[in-house]
C-alpha cells in the first residue's frame, strides 16, 4: 500500500482490494443520499461479472478502469470510517475523473480535495498533462473544482474525444464539462507550500 495522506483525522488511501467493503459502505451512503436505500447485507463480496450498462459496472471492473496505467482510486476514512471516495480512468496520458464522493456529514472537512489532490498528483507522476470531468452546474462539486483550478469548458477537450465511448458514461443536461492543467495545478501547489 502506498503511503497515505492524512489531517485533522482524515486518512485517503489508494485502494486495495481489501477495501472492497469500505468502498461498497460508501457508495451505499450515496446511493441513501438520492433516495436509494439499500440493506447493507447486499454488499457483494467480491467484483461481479456486470455489463457496461449497470451503475456501478466500473467499481466492478476496478482493475480495468481505473487501476490500470495513469489512473487510480482512493478511500477517505475520517476517524477511521469510510467517508469518500474518488476515482480517474486513463484515457490515454489523460485522466478522466469518473467517481468523486463524500458523505453529507462528512462535507467542508477538507476530504474532497484531499481526495482530489491525490488522484491528480498521483496522475502527474506518471506524466498526465489533463484532467477532466462532468459535474452538475450548480452543485457543490463544482465549486470544490474550480478552488482547485478546474475551469469550465464548452466541452471534452481533444484528448477526450471518445470520452463516452470509452467511459460509458452520458451526462445529463444539467451537467457541465470542466478541465484541470496538471502542470498548473502543481507549480501552484509548489508556490503555496514555501
Amino acid at each position: 500500500m502506498s503511503e497515505p495522506s492524512a489531517g485533522a483525522g482524515i486518512v485517503v488511501c489508494p485502494f486495495e482490494f481489501g477495501f472492497w467493503r469500505p468502498l461498497w459502505q460508501v457508495r451505499l451512503a450515496q446511493l441513501a443520499e438520492h433516495g436509494v436505500v439499500l440493506d447493507p447485507e447486499a454488499i457483494p463480496e467480491r467484483p461481479a461479472h456486470v455489463g457496461r450498462d449497470g451503475p456501478e459496472w466500473d467499481i466492478h471492473r476496478m482493475e480495468e478502469v481505473y487501476l490500470s496505467g495513469a489512473g487510480g482510486f482512493w478511500l477517505a476514512w475520517a476517524e477511521g470510517v469510510p467517508v469518500g471516495y474518488v476515482g480517474g480512468q486513463d484515457i490515454g496520458n489523460t485522466l478522466e475523473l469518473r467517481r468523486m464522493y463524500v458523505r453529507a456529514d462528512q462535507r467542508r472537512r477538507g476530504i474532497g480535495t484531499w481526495l482530489v489532490r491525490a488522484l491528480v498528483d498521483h496522475g502527474a507522476a506518471r506524466g498526465v498533462k489533463t484532467v477532466e470531468l462532468w459535474t452538475a452546474g450548480d452543485g457543490p462539486g463544482r465549486a470544490l473544482y474550480e478552488r482547485l483550478g478546474f475551469q469550465a469548458t464548452d466541452g471534452p477537450g481533444a484528448a477526450f474525444r471518445d470520452v463516452a465511448e470509452r467511459t460509458g458514461y452520458t451526462p445529463g443536461p444539467d451537467e457541465i464539462r470542466m478541465r484541470l492543467d496538471v502542470p498548473s495545478f502543481q507549480s501552484r501547489r509548489d508556490e503555496g507550500e514555501r
